[in-house]
């Protein structure tokens, strides 16, 4: 399989290309997106990881149309960890946002998930639909049971945080990272509350539930027959 990696980060590029080769991988790095346009669009990549930070809005530009043309997964990474920004590359094709410094190990295990879906393309649309759960990613709404359900922009990127993997679990540590990004020191109470505001939205007015607590390990989202 091969990796791209558009990023002038020097350290961290040639870090992560060491721990693909242990990975049994080859990847390939460029400094930015006008550079990686010709390889990434000919349909040799298998993952796209690539820093917004260096290009700004030619990096939105890319990975958008990226997403449209190939099936490979996109993860971004930046120093920018407000939730707008996160929300905004999830919705144009991104499968993850990953808020720089990063823990290494913790990021090769997201690149061997996303290496490991490679079998099962994945398709970018406008909107993840669960029957009378659908999230718009377009305009980032919520709609259950045929009525919008208001959501504030943590909530929704925390219900989109879950909802991506389709019933697999999420740590707290893995939406403490994507929604509030690594550098907030919550407990894991302030976590749960959080959770619990969202649950009381999301499931309170409806017999089948949508989100679960998977003990000893976060939660996760999705029906259960």
């Amino acid at each position: 399989m091969e990796i791209i990696i558009v990023d002038q980060d020097l350290p961290f590029a040639c870090r992560l290309e060491k721990m693909i080769l242990q990975m049994g991988h080859g990847s390939i790095r460029f400094d930015g997106c006008a550079q990686a346009r010709e390889r990434a669009y000919s349909g040799q990549c298998d993952l796209l990881v690539i820093n917004i930070d260096n290009d700004g809005g030619a990096a939105s530009k890319f990975i958008e149309r990226f997403s449209r043309m190939h099936h490979a997964p996109v993860i971004v990474t930046s120093v920018n960890a407000e939730i707008a920004c996160k929300i905004h590359h999830l919705n144009i094709g991104a499968v993850d946002y990953v808020v720089k410094p990063v823990d290494f190990e913790e990021f090769m295990a997201r690149v061997a998930l996303q290496l490991g879906r490679r079998t099962a393309p994945v398709e970018i649309a406008s909107k993840l639909d669960f029957g009378d759960l659908v999230i718009n990613l377009s305009n980032s709404s919520v709609e259950r049971g045929g009525r919008t359900i208001p959501l504030t922009p943590q909530e929704f990127a925390t219900l989109l945080c879950l909802a991506r993997q389709r019933g697999q679990p999420v740590s707290r540590q893995q939406l403490l990272d994507n929604v509030w990004g690594p550098g907030h020191a919550l407990r894991a109470n302030v976590i749960n509350v959080a959770m619990g505001r969202l649950r009381r939205k999301i499931d309170a007015a409806f017999d089948r539930k949508f989100i679960h607590t998977i003990h000893g390990t976060g939660y996760a989202a999705g029906y259960r027959d």
